[in-house]
């Protein structure tokens, strides 16, 4: 779970891309600013797949470390891909009906850390169309890798995120990179990752008999279909 928001950490990585300069665009900060950041930070679509990848690798990892659960495993390929599916859907589930709940803290977060018009500065460049781009290869990313920790976490958004820039995205890059904006994201970034840490713990903790009973199930039917065959 601690990887799922990497995303966020770009804003910490922009600093060090720019190269040039110009001036933001700017709005009056509205009451529900925070609240439509916390959103960005955290997205509906995404959700699903970054909690498998996450879920994927520290699955694979616990079973490694068993050696009664790796032999079953190792006897019964494809079982692994089956049963991950079926927790990591019911996870997803259970995530996204508390997401409210960690989006609340995040926004609280925001609010009390960053001036409105930073909030603001923040929420321009994560919707144009630079920042968009930037933002959806920092997900496709984590996706595929599921970093283990945060630093690396950082290290992969900040790769992911200069990827494929253009010309046409430095300036609203630089921009954002020279804002104060920018430079206090990098300020509340541990925070809000700390939030959403213990956010995940608490979704697995306070829903560890229902995640456990799905893996067993999903192993028993596995077992049942190759018996059958």
């Amino acid at each position: 779970m601690k990887t799922l928001f990497a995303a966020l950490l770009i804003a910490g990585a922009t600093p060090a891309l720019a190269l040039a300069q110009a001036e933001p665009t700017t709005r009056a900060p509205q009451a529900g600013d925070a609240a439509k950041l916390a959103g960005l930070i955290v997205p509906d679509t995404q959700m699903p797949s970054l909690i498998a990848a996450g879920f994927r690798r520290g699955f694979a990892t616990s079973i490694a470390a068993n050696a009664t659960a790796k032999a079953l495993y190792d006897a019964n390929p494809g079982m692994e891909d089956f049963v991950v599916q079926r927790v990591s859907d019911t996870l997803g589930r259970l995530a996204a009906a508390d997401l409210p709940a960690l989006r609340e803290q995040l926004a609280g977060i925001v609010h009390d850390e960053m001036e409105p018009e930073e909030i603001v500065d923040t929420l321009a460049f994560f919707e144009s169309p630079t920042g968009t781009k930037i933002r959806a290869r920092v997900v496709a990313a984590m996706q595929k890798q599921a970093p283990a920790s945060a630093e690396e976490g950082q290290k992969a958004a900040a790769e992911a995120a200069i990827g494929d820039l253009t010309p046409e995205d430095y300036p609203a890059l630089t921009a954002f990179a020279s804002s104060s904006a920018a430079k206090k994201m990098q300020l509340v970034n541990p925070k809000i990752m700390a939030a959403s840490q213990a956010w995940g713990l608490q979704v697995g903790s306070a829903n560890a008999a229902k995640l456990k009973a799905t893996r067993e199930a999903a192993e028993a039917e596995f077992l049942a279909k190759g018996k059958a065959k």
